[in-house]
């Protein structure tokens, strides 16, 4: 099971929609006016205030990883990771102990 820092994951959050398209997929992003964005591929979701609304699936939020995880189908690992550009760390697999003391019949 994938380890992420607790650190990563906040970072993660902290990036909003309009901030992740303009780095990331700005070919993406159709300006409707001053304060209002859309997206080429899906024209009822709009990103205003630093909310985003797909209107016609009913669903939205705030945070980029929101939009990868509803809107784009990513897992969270491969948001974090398309977010931070950092890789998530696999934890250790822990090392079986040989048991044959273990299995033996206690002799007193």
């Amino acid at each position: 099971m994938p380890y992420i820092d607790p650190k990563v994951v906040l970072e993660a959050k902290k990036m909003n929609l309009l901030t992740y398209l303009k780095n990331f997929e700005p070919h993406e992003l159709v300006r409707l006016d001053k304060n209002n964005y859309t997206t080429r591929t899906h024209d009822s979701l709009k990103i205003s205030n630093g909310k985003w609304m797909w209107f016609s699936r009913g669903i939205g939020g705030t945070t980029a990883l929101n939009y990868l995880i509803e809107v784009k189908g990513y897992s969270f690992i491969e948001v974090v990771e398309t977010i931070t550009g950092k890789q998530v760390v696999v934890a250790p697999k822990p090392i079986k102990q040989d048991n044959k003391y273990y299995d033996r019949p206690l002799l007193l």
